[in-house]
């Protein structure tokens, strides 16, 4: 774990952050297309934020990774130890395993178990984005969720179920069957705007959309608008865990209620 001190104070588009003080970021990111997003969002801070992503785990199942046996093995230590190890000249302050279904897949303690191995191989703290989902729905004050999910029904409920070991109640959610990253990837804007907007919000407290392979960063702004709630997003939370994890603070009002939280840990 690195030893550089973390910018004190809070984080915003026009801060200036000594070099040796900007909060750096390992991402452990699985095939998919979106990330992209990440570099975004550094470059959104004018790069006093640093992010840096490492591939070169296995995905399993060929075009059907979507499903429970191809997440399990794709979220096995075994698999993440080769790039954790590869992460660990970057000296990061905080990493995260960025991938929704193959951290929530194996339920709540996996999920923290496979947190903590990693963590043990980098030598820095680690989540994972099913448990960013948890701290970012905390962080907004919810206790009761709408999902969007890309995946097929057997894995939603699988997410569905991790939420609710962490006392989250799901009051509606679709799935929209996507067997793959690549699949959830290519769908697009105004596709997920209108399926969102199908979803029944009784009671509900935030929008999860989950699945990092999806570019859901434009779906933010024009869903909190219409449905006045927090929509917190699979690449949006996972920055928001390991900005939390690294102990930094940060602040903008252009990626969501979540980061527009003053002073906001993440």
């Amino acid at each position: 774990m690195t030893s550089t001190p973390i910018y004190p104070d809070i984080i915003t588009p026009d801060s200036a952050v000594p070099a040796d003080q900007r909060p750096r970021l390992g991402f452990l990111y699985p095939r998919g297309g979106s990330g992209f997003e990440y570099y975004r969002f550094a470059e959104h801070f004018r790069d006093n934020i640093r992010c840096y992503l490492i591939g070169g785990m296995h995905a399993f199942g060929g075009n059907k990774t979507h499903y429970r046996e191809p997440l399990m093995q794709m979220g096995s230590v075994e698999n993440l130890a080769y790039p954790a190890r590869a992460m660990r000249p970057l000296d990061v302050h905080a990493g995260i395993w960025a991938t929704t279904s193959a951290s929530f897949i194996g339920g709540m303690q996996w999920s923290l178990d496979q947190a903590k191995a990693v963590s043990d191989i980098l030598g820095a703290p680690v989540s994972n984005t099913a448990l960013a989902f948890v701290s970012a729905t905390s962080a907004v004050g919810a206790e009761r969720v709408a999902v969007l999910a890309s995946y097929p029904q057997e894995v939603t409920d699988a997410f569905r179920r991790f939420l609710g070991e962490a006392d989250i109640a799901v009051s509606s959610f679709v799935h929209l069957d996507a067997d793959c990253g690549e699949d959830a990837f290519e769908m697009e804007e105004q596709f997920l705007i209108d399926q969102a907007l199908k979803l029944d919000y009784t009671g509900a407290q935030a929008l999860l959309i989950p699945d990092t392979a999806m570019a859901a960063f434009p779906l933010i702004a024009p869903l909190e608008r219409e449905l006045g709630i927090p929509v917190l997003t699979a690449n949006q939370v996972t920055i928001f865990e390991a900005l939390r994890l690294a102990g930094a603070r940060v602040s903008t009002p252009d990626y969501g209620r979540l980061f527009a939280l003053a002073g906001a840990e993440g």
